[in-house]
């Protein structure tokens, strides 16, 4: 069993996740990375930091899954002590989101069973060890689209988003005492597939509406989660980093 901290990231297949995984790997840790897509993992982690990386191929609502999962992550690399809940969804039919007139129930459903319902159970599963070793340190994924106005998001995913942030405040309140650090990240505009969805003349309007005229990357997205995860990062507990170059300024 590996002296290194353990870390487990849904959606860690690509963009957001897959930046996030690496810069934990960089800092030391062995991370358990989850998406509901298959991939080779060495084609995704460099060669020295594959003895540290697992790669899980399932869906964050299958909670026989995932709790099949993490059984196999505590077997093969040790107990969860950090957990990044990334994996998050935003349909669009035509690259269009629904509004209130267009969302069905369905959308709706799914939505908040991948955004929101996933990251409790995955909390639920993963605190009682991380509260018995009085250390954790809990990162969820919101968004823009949850903290103001979103320019492209729908009813659904700018609903769900805003409910990571509640729910996040909840457990930071309750866990606080327990040395379980719960945060958010609430990133804007992002060069990831699903912003990419918008289609370029979107993302270049977009850009030119944020202060420093362009949009973020991946990696500066994971370079702050993985700064939340820090040892000594305890202090920060119930915050929310908003990384959108200036374009949202609460």
């Amino acid at each position: 069993m590996s002296a290194r901290r353990v870390a487990l990231v849904t959606g860690a297949g690509k963009g957001i996740g897959l930046a996030t995984t690496l810069a934990l790997l960089k800092a030391g840790r062995s991370v358990a990375m989850v998406d509901r897509n298959a991939a080779d993992v060495a084609a995704l982690i460099p060669q020295e930091y594959l003895p540290f990386a697992q790669y899980h191929t399932l869906d964050v609502t299958d909670s026989v899954a995932i709790a099949a999962c993490l059984e196999q992550v505590r077997s093969d690399l040790g107990e969860v002590s950090i957990l990044v809940n990334n994996a998050g969804i935003s349909p669009k039919v035509d690259g269009k989101s629904s509004g209130l007139l267009e969302v069905t129930e369905a959308e709706w459903e799914s939505v908040m069973d991948v955004n929101v319902k996933a990251i409790v159970k995955l909390c639920q599963l993963c605190v009682p060890t991380m509260k018995a070793a009085r250390f954790g340190r809990i990162v969820n994924v919101s968004s823009l689209a949850g903290r103001s106005k979103s320019l492209v998001a729908g009813i659904s995913y700018m609903a769900s988003k805003s409910a990571v942030l509640g729910l996040s405040r909840a457990i930071a309140s309750e866990m606080g005492p327990f040395g379980i650090t719960t945060n958010c990240v609430a990133p804007g505009r992002i060069l990831t597939e699903m912003a990419m969805q918008a289609g370029p003349e979107v993302n270049e309007r977009y850009a030119q509406a944020i202060p420093v005229r362009r949009l973020g990357t991946p990696n500066e997205v994971g370079e702050a989660i993985e700064f939340l995860c820090q040892d000594n990062a305890g202090f920060i507990n119930g915050a929310v980093i908003d990384i959108n170059g200036g374009f949202f300024m609460p």
